[in-house]
Parts: C-alpha cells; structure tokens; sequence
C-alpha cells in the first residue's frame, strides 16, 4: 500500500549534511516519499521502484567495507576521499570521487595516494567514480602523469577495479583512467550507438576509450568498455569475489 506523500515534507536529496535531519525523502523516480530510516537500511536504494539514491563518498565507504573493518581514510575532501580497509576479508586501497564531481573538480592528489598505498602495500586498488555529465569535454588535470602512475600497478601485477555509479543519469563515460575490470552499479544497461568499425577498448591505460568512428553522439558522450553491471546491495560481496579471484 503506497504512503501519501506529505506536502509539507522536506524532500532534498538525503545525502546533503545540511538536510541529513529530514526523516522523509522523495524518490525521482516514482515520487513515493520514503522514511530516511528505511533508505539508510536499504543501501539508499527506493523500497518501491528500486531507483538508485546517490551517495557521498564516505557512505559509500561504510557499505562497501566488511562490518568488522576499520576504514583507514588515509586523505579526503570535498572531492572525495583515499582510504584502505577490507572487502570479504581481503585488504584493498579505494578511491571514491563524491557525487556530482566532474574530472576537472578531482583531487589528483587523492587519487595518487590511493595508488601510492596499492604499490607499497601491494594490495588492489578500486577505484569509485560517478559517470561523466553528457557534453562535458574537459578532462582531467596531470592525467598524463597520472596514467604513469597507474601503469605501475601493472608493472607490479596489481589489479585495479573501476566502478562506475550514476549510470542511469548520465552516460557511461569518463576520463579517469580505467583498470582491468570495470563495473556498472546497476541491473539495467544503457543504450549504446553501433556505428561502424566498432573495436574493443583494450585496458591499457593509454587507451581507455572506444575505437570507432566519430560521430556527434560519440563526441558529447565517448563509450567506455563495461564488463558487468552489477545491482549496489550486491557489490561488496561480488567485488570480494574479484578480489578472491585476483588474490589467486
């Protein structure tokens, strides 16, 4: 039985901390009013519709994070955050960009921290970004440098993990460097244009994006290579099961 929305609610996104006192929060996409309670416990995931409500970095941080793990946020941001901790039982070196955060707006700093930890640790490193914005052309600042770095990993036989979020407001794009694997948060995928010529991205990082011939569409959204989409409330435990995978 569906709950009469209240018109007096407040109704702002629920992980903006200037409303994180609002106990009821509007679905986008079917519009039914949700206790803030009943989202927290849903992963931020509309009890009715299954819509995908966004989420700052730190909350993403404790979902993924085993129960028992201690997050070592080594830097943050308003950016983002660089932190370590434990998925199924496996230590892991994560890079979460905050929601909203085009690639002009990222921290390099962050994320290089992030990849300095994987080498001297020598543990995977997983990287959280949220889709491009659709037109966005500019890219990353010191990516040419920062795409060095990500080639040590290689070097050193350390996978890398890319989650896209966001997938079902913007297009599936982005200029971050990608790793080997790179997931979707989401069960449903996005339409895609076939032109001609179409080639595999290969997962070098010098070469993250699709190969095919230019069209506007491509221009306003370049297509990136996705190897699963995967729903938010089953993430950690399959990104354990990767992690298990690569420890082999």
């Amino acid at each position: 039985m569906n709950r009469a929305p209240n018109k007096n609610m407040e109704t702002q996104n629920p992980t903006d901390p200037a409303q994180s006192l609002n106990l009821w929060h509007k679905c986008t996409g079917c519009q039914e009013v949700i206790f803030r309670g009943e989202l927290e416990r849903n992963r931020y995931i509309c009890s009715y519709c299954d819509a995908l409500f966004p989420l700052l970095a730190e909350k993403r941080l404790e979902y993924l994070l085993d129960a028992s793990s201690v997050a070592n946020i080594n830097a943050t941001n308003a950016a983002g955050l660089a932190a370590e901790g434990t998925i199924s039982g496996y230590p892991t070196c994560l890079f979460i960009a905050d929601i909203d955060v085009i690639p002009t707006e990222i921290d390099v700093t962050l994320l290089l921290t992030s990849v300095e930890d994987a080498l001297q640790k020598r543990i995977p490193l997983i990287t959280i970004v949220a889709c491009q914005p659709e037109g966005y052309k500019e890219t990353l600042r010191g990516s040419t440098y920062l795409t060095m770095q990500m080639e040590r990993l290689t070097e050193a036989s350390l996978p890398h993990i890319t989650v896209l979020t966001e997938g079902e407001v913007y297009p599936l794009a982005t200029h971050l460097p990608l790793g080997e694997l790179v997931i979707v948060e989401g069960t449903t995928t996005t339409q895609k244009p076939a032109p001609p010529n179409l080639q595999p991205a290969l997962h070098a990082p010098e070469e993250q994006l699709l190969t095919q011939t230019p069209t506007k569409e491509i221009e306003k959204a370049p297509d990136i290579n996705v190897d699963c989409y995967i729903p938010r409330e089953a993430l950690p435990e399959r990104l354990g099961r990767f992690l298990n995978f690569f420890s082999a």
